[in-house]
């Protein structure tokens, strides 16, 4: 295993960052900008600052833009590979929270940077740049927001980069609203997943993407057969592994104080790449993204204050 201080590893992020604004409508709005796996290259770097993941998307060249790069940079994100969009802008929603609580969101990103991506004259350089990384993560969101002609470019990418010898990791994070149907989402999602060399998956989404119900981690490990290594998230129940013809149950954290579950496979699977770039075994990587995602449900928000992730930290070091 690599000790902290010597990690070599270099890690590529696909994505869409989006801006967001929370309350009520024509009321006092707050401002923040998210984005599934700008949480995840958050939270690893801030596990391993040494790593300095790279964040590939796309923004326009306006102040909301600037400030999310900005922002981004103290993250110690390298944003060396986000593109700029002179005629576009980020993509944005807003969370409208009821009298009881419960939040409702309303997006607007059709025409975002974003979903232009992989018409930039500088994509290619990005994905020469990936060649070079020893593991790229992207998620199902970051190929359902791209139109049909963008999904064949950013699949035929990740093809190219795969056969230079770089791992490919996937989360599925299936949200049916971003595709035209399910059975398109599972045509499109097959593809992807042929290209995997890590299915980071939760049961529920696997069970929305399929038509299923409560399929078991074994269930949805056979679908998955050709991927290498192979997680299945089961939240409280913590995660299941399959590596090789072999498996292991790590279980979760008990946490009594669950504040908000946002965010929670997304920095399950940031610590699960950290320890996985430090190289920990299939076990002992869900053990730490059961770690970290027990420690974010327990704060309001996507990204919990960094203090949390300092400790995480140090005690991964204490375990290499």
């Amino acid at each position: 295993m690599e000790s902290l201080q010597s990690l070599s590893k270099k890690v590529a992020i696909i994505g869409e960052c989006m801006i967001e604004f929370s309350g009520q409508p024509f009321g006092q709005q707050e401002q923040r900008f998210g984005g599934d796996t700008l949480n995840t290259a958050i939270y690893l770097s801030r596990l391993l600052p040494q790593l300095a993941p790279t964040y590939i998307t796309a923004l326009g060249l306006d102040n909301y833009s600037n400030h999310m790069i900005h922002a981004w940079q103290k993250e110690r994100i390298n944003c060396d590979y986000v593109l700029r969009e002179t005629h576009k802008l980020p993509g944005m929603y807003a969370i409208e929270i009821d009298p009881n609580g419960e939040r409702s969101f309303h997006y607007w990103r059709n025409d975002s940077a974003a979903r232009q991506m992989c018409d930039h004259p500088q994509f290619r350089t990005a994905v020469e740049y990936m060649k070079s990384c020893d593991l790229v993560y992207l998620s199902g969101i970051s190929l359902a927001i791209l139109p049909d002609h963008g999904k064949m470019k950013l699949l035929a990418a990740l093809a190219d980069v795969r056969n230079a010898g770089v791992k490919i990791a996937i989360d599925s994070n299936y949200r049916p609203r971003l595709w035209r149907s399910r059975q398109n989402a599972h045509e499109w999602m097959s593809q992807l997943y042929s290209l995997a060399d890590i299915a980071l998956v939760t049961a529920d989404d696997e069970d929305l993407l399929h038509g299923t119900v409560n399929s078991s981690p074994d269930v949805i490990a056979k679908r998955l057969s050709n991927v290498e290594q192979v997680v299945v998230k089961l939240g409280k129940d913590g995660a299941q592994w399959f590596e090789l013809g072999q498996s292991g149950i790590v279980q979760g954290n008990v946490v009594d104080n669950i504040v908000d579950t946002t965010a929670a496979g997304d920095s399950f699977n940031a610590a699960f790449l950290a320890a996985w770039a430090l190289g920990m075994p299939m076990s002992e990587c869900c053990h730490w993204g059961n770690q970290l995602a027990a420690q974010v449900i327990q704060h309001k928000g996507a990204v919990i204050p960094e203090t949390y992730t300092r400790s995480l930290t140090k005690l991964m070091d204490e375990n290499l």
